[in-house]
């Protein structure tokens, strides 16, 4: 199961990925009416959020800048900014570099119970599997703000 699920994790970035790399530096920012968050915050949230749900609850070492969760954490929004994002080019790499990141720190150690449980998930493999569905829902968000932009500009 854990060769699956690190697989899943990988496949799904993948999809992020291209995605994020056919994107115009444009349409980063822009906030379609009846949407929350644009692409750049989706796109910044995914990694943060996977970030700290595996490393952080798993007490290994984070590597994303600590202002991060003020800028992609929930509840936060771009409109709030007090600090400059990171770049498309920037968030691809972090991206790219997660995957292979959580294969090679939790092999081994997808059984493991992490120190604070996330909802009712309390091993590290429920939580990554959960990270998934988590990422597959803000590429759905992408793609939806993406088809909003395009239509407005008709």
């Amino acid at each position: 199961m854990e060769s699956t699920i690190f697989h899943h994790v990988e496949r799904v970035r993948r999809s992020t990925l291209k995605l994020a790399e056919g994107l115009d530096e444009a349409m980063l920012d822009v906030k379609p009416a009846g949407f929350n968050n644009t692409i750049r915050w989706n796109l910044g949230h995914i990694l943060t959020t996977q970030e700290g749900l595996l490393f952080g609850r798993a007490n290994e070492p984070m590597n994303i800048p600590g202002h991060y969760r003020e800028l992609f954490g929930n509840g936060t929004k771009p409109a709030d900014w007090t600090v400059e994002p990171p770049t498309l080019a920037e968030l691809i790499a972090q991206l790219k570099e997660q995957p292979a990141r959580i294969r090679e720190t939790f092999a081994g150690k997808l059984d493991n119970k992490v120190d604070k449980p996330f909802q009712e998930l309390e091993t590290i493999g429920n939580i990554a599997l959960m990270t998934i569905y988590h990422e597959g829902t803000h590429v759905g968000y992408i793609m939806a703000i993406k088809r909003a932009i395009i239509g407005a500009q008709g």
